[in-house]
């Protein structure tokens, strides 16, 4: 499998989870999101140095995915699209995703055995001595990488996003650049028309998540804040726990003072962009596809429904399921939870709202006799982030076992090593045995509508 090319970030969302639906597609586990066997052997060793040094050398190895504003002039947004889609078995499928980024989706193919292009992925930019805290510096400096970008591709839009709160590490020395395509990339039409035949069906998934933000031009936006641990009043207005937090780490102010909001549009990480929806009605009107468009508002609304279409999928099997796996925003491993006939939990991140939605799942099931967390660390104490306490209660709900995989708990949130360590770890949690012939997209439809309405998930099928 290869790296993703210049200008696309391994240590994002999107392109972790293309990489860990192509490695279930190909019948293999997920074992390093990195791609990088270095790296991998160096996570350990970081883990071992002091606080301080850790999260330099996390910083560091995110600013080695940057790349420069000339490069940004002239990204290869086909070359990007034709990584993406060279990444899965190049054959005939019953259907395809196409759209937001989602963990519970990416299980969601993987059990059907079919593949997903994303809509969005971050382009991160190299930019020294970066303020995280100044919004309206950050707005100033972001305009020459916005315009370079923009002109990379008429197609594009362009969300600058500055998260001071989860990404201040990686802000210190550069800048987020999330792209959405409103037009198909050459290389995803081509894939489409030969991945997909005549009465396939073609899912839209279509997280409608929104972000107040500042509109830079026609297709750019400036988007301060991010769905995680702070709510966008904190972002925008302050509070007791802005205080603290800026507090502790040295910052000189009280509140954040971003650019005002004139507009809201989809969050940049997890929302779609509703302008690639008439072309793939039109192209799947010309092919003889069925079109679906799985739409939700919150990017966990999607793991609900996901875990209950696999109790039923591994109960066809002759299988009652007993065992949760719960996955942590870029840390999961579809195929080998498939051989586990584990349900999988997808959270976004590791923080309060993530650990309240577990609670929620959990206390609406009959209790599992193994639950395994995974949880990434981010590299600092960020608004809103769950303790390690609040993990454990979450893990005592299950009968026999609840435990973390792959996670030091004395060094979380800043464990890196978690990143080479937790799929190793996942693999010897319960025996690996074949998973379940395919889920086919009529069982796939038929669980979304069963379960979608109770969690706020509709199934719309467009002629």
């Amino acid at each position: 499998m290869s790296k993703p090319p210049k200008g696309v970030a391994r240590f994002d969302s999107s392109a972790t989870m293309v990489m860990a639906l192509s490695n279930a597609l190909h019948q293999r586990p997920f074992s390093s999101p990195s791609q990088s066997p270095t790296l991998d052997r160096m996570l350990p060793a970081l883990n071992l140095l002091p606080e301080r040094v850790r999260e330099w050398g996390y910083a560091l190895g995110g600013m080695a995915e940057g790349i420069t504003l000339s490069q940004a002039q002239h990204l290869d947004i086909e070359g990007i699209a034709r990584w993406v889609a060279n990444q899965y078995p190049q054959q005939q499928y019953q259907a395809a995703f196409v759209g937001s980024s989602n963990g519970a989706m990416v299980h969601l193919a993987a059990a059907m055995g079919v593949p997903w292009l994303p809509q969005t992925f971050l382009c991160p930019v190299r930019s020294s001595h970066n303020d995280p805290d100044d919004a309206q510096k950050g707005m100033a400096d972001g305009k020459p990488i916005t315009d370079a970008l923009l002109a990379a591709s008429p197609h594009l839009a362009v969300h600058h996003m500055q998260d001071p709160n989860q990404d201040r590490l990686m802000l210190d020395q550069m800048s987020y650049f999330r792209l959405k395509h409103r037009k198909l990339p050459l290389e995803y039409h081509e894939f489409l028309l030969s991945a997909l035949p005549p009465g396939g069906t073609l899912v839209i998934n279509h997280c409608t998540q929104q972000w107040p933000a500042t509109r830079t031009s026609d297709r750019s936006f400036y988007q301060f804040g991010a769905v995680g641990g702070a709510t966008e009043q904190e972002y925008f207005s302050g509070g007791p726990r802005v205080m603290e937090y800026l507090a502790r780490n040295g910052v000189e102010r009280e509140k954040w003072e971003p650019p005002a909001p004139d507009v809201t549009v989809p969050e940049a990480e997890w929302g779609f962009d509703a302008h690639l929806m008439a072309e793939l009605k039109k192209l799947a009107n010309s092919q003889n596809w069925k079109l679906v468009e799985l739409r939700y508002e919150n990017p966990e609304a999607l793991s609900f429904v996901t875990a209950e279409i696999y109790r039923d999928w591994y109960l066809s099997a002759g299988v009652i399921a007993s065992r949760l796996v719960v996955d942590n925003f870029l840390l999961m491993d579809p195929w080998t939870t498939m051989q586990q006939y584990a349900i999988p939990f997808w959270l976004t991140f590791c923080t309060e709202p993530s650990a309240s939605s577990l609670q929620r799942y959990l206390e609406r099931q009959p209790r599992f006799r193994n639950i395994d967390l995974l949880l990434f660390s981010h590299g600092t104490e960020s608004i809103g982030m769950a303790s390690i306490e609040r993990w454990q209660q979450l893990l005592n709900y299950a009968t026999d076992e609840g435990a973390f995989v792959g996670v030091d708990t004395e060094r979380f949130p800043r464990d890196f090593a978690t990143l080479s360590r937790f799929d190793e770890e996942l693999k010897q949690r319960s025996p690996l045995l074949p998973p379940p012939e395919p889920l086919t997209t009529e069982t796939f439809l038929a669980g979304v509508q069963r379960y979608g309405e109770k969690f706020q998930v509709e199934c719309l099928l467009h002629n």
